[in-house]
């Protein structure tokens, strides 16, 4: 029997966190791009597989999600919003990017 039959069997939850919380879409903010579009696509890269660490044995293309494109301007967004490039130095701010 495995874990989650035997924690079934004696009345225990599942492991992990499994809440699920209910969130209004329209009371988030919205991304928009520097261009003003709030519409996207999604932005895959293609990455080579060798055969040596494919599971069928020969050489294969695999697609990783690296972003969003708008589509009104075609700038590629990254997945996650970036944190501002200013931190606090002694002395003040430094700026860097």
């Amino acid at each position: 029997m495995g874990e989650a039959a035997r924690r079934n069997a004696l009345g225990l939850p599942p492991r992990g966190n499994n809440m699920q919380i209910q969130i209004d879409g329209d009371s988030l903010k919205d991304r928009v791009c520097d261009c003003g579009g709030k519409v996207f696509t999604n932005a895959f890269s293609l990455k080579e597989l060798p055969a040596l660490q494919s599971p069928s044995g020969q050489m294969e293309t695999v697609m990783a999600q690296v972003g969003f494109v708008c589509v009104t301007c075609g700038l590629v967004i990254p997945l996650r919003p970036e944190k501002p490039k200013v931190e606090l130095v002694a002395g003040g701010i430094d700026e860097r990017g």
